[in-house]
């Protein structure tokens, strides 16, 4: 049995920080802090991921698997509704539980989910292709090796390449959460359309246009959503921008609010 690590910050309305591939909630402690001066943040360790990292093989998850963990937090923490933030993996998994649990959530704020099945062909192959290759990796010489694998299927074999070697140890111990997410497992965009909340995609203008593509394609599955792009940031905004991040959360929250 796999415990879920997470944290509870501030006082307010409920909301759900669900971090990125290679990541955790460690990586999100900036912009967690800053969410709580309006939010009670509950930062989660995804399972296969920092602290809800398991003892035993790595394997894809099923994203069915990640909400029912997030239910039995609410559960534990006596939540009946919240607003969902996530970036990357975490952004599709916000969506998918506003998907499957409208009655939980309230909002969504999704920063560049990648989105693979709505992806432009192109890019679907690839993430697919990149998603394979981690597993293969993984299999032959283990979860270490298929994070690096991973980052240079998402970022570029140049990105691996310039690690220090405390970075590259770094990005290995995250090897159960690439495995975990590579495939991006159970991800059903036919179901987006269950979504009954105010949704908003982020984009960062600075990323790749990929990302933007797939926003616009998650809007026209998302009855009343909206995608805005945040300037002079990339895909690793809530990460190294988490002041830009959280200001966009707060102007959306505060519109929802007054509407």
């Amino acid at each position: 049995m796999t415990a879920i690590h997470y944290q509870r910050q501030g006082e307010g309305r409920p909301l759900l920080l669900l971090h990125a591939t290679l990541s955790s909630s460690r990586q999100l402690r900036s912009l967690a802090s800053l969410l709580s001066r309006r939010f009670s943040v509950l930062s989660v360790d995804r399972r296969g991921s920092g602290q809800s990292a398991g003892e035993g093989p790595a394997s894809p998850i099923d994203v069915a698997t990640h909400v029912a963990d997030l239910l039995a937090l609410c559960e534990a923490e006596r939540i009946g509704s919240l607003v969902a933030v996530g970036h990357s993996y975490g952004g599709c998994l916000a969506l998918e539980l506003a998907a499957r649990q409208p009655h939980l959530v309230q909002a969504v704020f999704a920063y560049e989910p990648p989105y693979a099945p709505l992806a432009p062909a192109p890019a679907r192959r690839h993430m697919e292709q990149v998603g394979r290759r981690t597993l293969e990796i993984n299999a032959s010489e283990g979860p270490a090796a298929a994070a690096l694998a991973f980052m240079a299927g998402v970022s570029g074999p140049e990105a691996v390449a310039a690690l220090s070697p405390g970075a590259r140890e770094r990005v290995g111990s995250a090897g159960q959460g690439a495995v975990a997410d590579a495939t991006l497992l159970g991800m059903d965009p036919d179901g987006l359309a269950a979504i009954a909340c105010p949704t908003r995609i982020a984009s960062g203008a600075a990323s790749d246009p990929l990302y933007a593509q797939i926003a616009e394609a998650l809007v026209g599955r998302i009855s009343g959503a909206t995608h805005v792009r945040l300037a002079d940031v990339d895909h690793m905004a809530p990460i190294l921008a988490p002041d830009i991040v959280a200001s966009a959360v707060a102007t959306f929250t505060a519109a929802i609010e007054r509407a």
